[in-house]
């Protein structure tokens, strides 16, 4: 008769779901162009900054975030949300009641602390212990229905677009009130006129690329983790990145929603599967496109239209997930029967790859390294993701070969489950 601890186990391989490892993969990878910039630069999110001065660059910087920026952080998450809902699945399928709670809660603290060492020692971008927390917040909605959950989802949906609405409009006010000014005679402008003007102008200006005096604030390892912990601010209380927050909780309910239809099981449980997947590809290209362009090109020009405001809300988001429908029928369709599968390799070891990312790119580019910051067009970063990315592929196929679990992936169960298995 089966004991309670010999139930208490990890996934094992034959319970794997297949397409979500090749899923895994193909994000860990996108996720390399974005965050490699945010290593390379001091200010990567500057539209003028850093990076580049050629038309080159600049058009370079244009494609990958029209195609990349934000859309595999919003596969991963999304895939996130679909882990908590098999994970707790299969634990409550096993009878074990509040038990089932404390495990999964132990491995959402588990990755709070992995994540926090990430950020502190190794790179400040981490999104690990954001996870966590946002994770401990799906509990209340792991047995919502999919019509109960499409609910919940509108909230953060709402608030999202009511601060796209807000910011709008306060945009809109700002030139109102830099046009009011501007047909002031000059003479007469009040103080509070003048400076809704260089507010305005200051705003618009055209900026000028400048590499002058940029230096490397990392330079040793030590002076690299002085700079995690002016960045990083768990231990001042700051648990979750307040500005991603709503978006992280949509992408992982969205998780649920599509893992409960059954998709990445057998995409044939979905009517009209392709008509959508295309469908939401197409409209989500367009309006990134629109966006990013905007962005790139068009940065001194603020919005000043609700419409586009609210269209430019979710494009990252909407692109994310038809990146998932597409890659998730590719796989099925082509690919679920190959022998060779190294994305599938990367999605098993996602953990340790996305740490190993944050060391092969420290080595790169900070000065306990080869010391390469700042010294790479944005053009020219592109042409060292491909080696990073042959690196982890041969790295995770060695592994898988020899082992079941990545090694994180094996310290991270050991964590978890060790207490209950005693």
């Amino acid at each position: 008769m089966k004991t309670i601890n010999q139930s208490i186990s990890p996934t094992q391989p034959l319970e794997r779901i297949s397409s979500l490892d090749f899923l895994r993969g193909i994000a860990i990878l996108g996720i390399l162009v974005i965050n490699i910039e945010s290593f390379s630069y001091p200010n990567p999110w500057s539209p003028y900054k850093y990076g580049f001065s050629s038309a080159t660059d600049q058009s370079t910087r244009f494609w990958v975030y029209f195609l990349a920026q934000g859309k595999f952080f919003s596969m991963f998450t999304l895939l996130f949300g679909v882990g908590f809902c098999i994970f707790l699945e299969r634990l409550e399928k096993k009878n074990l009641g509040l038990k089932a709670m404390d495990i999964y809660s132990r491995r959402l603290l588990w990755l709070f602390l992995i994540g926090v060492v990430h950020a502190y020692f190794l790179w400040d971008g981490d999104v690990l212990y954001h996870y966590a927390i946002c994770g401990f917040l799906l509990i209340p909605f792991r047995s919502y229905k999919v019509k109960s959950l499409l609910m919940v989802l509108l909230v953060p949906i709402g608030v999202l677009l009511f601060n796209s609405y807000q910011n709008t409009s306060s945009t809109q006010n700002q030139f109102e009130a830099y046009t009011k000014a501007l047909i002031t005679d000059e003479e007469a402008r009040s103080s509070e006129e003048q400076k809704s003007i260089e507010k305005w102008e200051k705003r618009t200006q055209i900026g000028v690329p400048d590499q002058s005096e940029i230096n490397s604030l990392r330079n040793t390892y030590s002076a690299s983790i002085l700079e995690n912990f002016k960045h990083t601010n768990v231990h001042k209380g700051a648990l979750i990145y307040n500005g991603i927050l709503f978006r992280t909780l949509i992408m992982m309910l969205l998780g649920v929603i599509i893992y409960r239809l059954g998709v990445f099981q057998n995409l044939q449980s979905v009517p009209f599967y392709w008509l959508f997947t295309f469908l939401i590809l197409t409209v989500g290209l367009a309006i990134n496109y629109y966006r990013y362009y905007h962005w790139t090109f068009e940065y001194f020009d603020p919005i000043r239209n609700i419409w586009t405001g609210w269209l430019f809300t979710f494009p990252k988001e909407m692109l994310g997930l038809a990146y998932i429908l597409f890659f998730n029928g590719i796989y099925q369709k082509y690919l679920k029967n190959l022998k060779f599968k190294p994305f599938s390799n990367l999605g098993k070891m996602a953990l340790t790859n996305y740490i190993f990312q944050s060391i092969i790119c420290g080595l790169i580019f900070y000065g306990y390294g080869t010391n390469q910051f700042n010294n790479y067009s944005r053009t020219e970063l592109l042409l060292i993701v491909p080696f990073i990315w042959i690196f982890l592929i041969v790295f995770s196929w060695l592994w898988m070969k020899n082992f079941r679990y990545g090694p994180l992936e094996y310290v991270w169960r050991k964590l978890t489950y060790k207490s209950f298995q005693n």
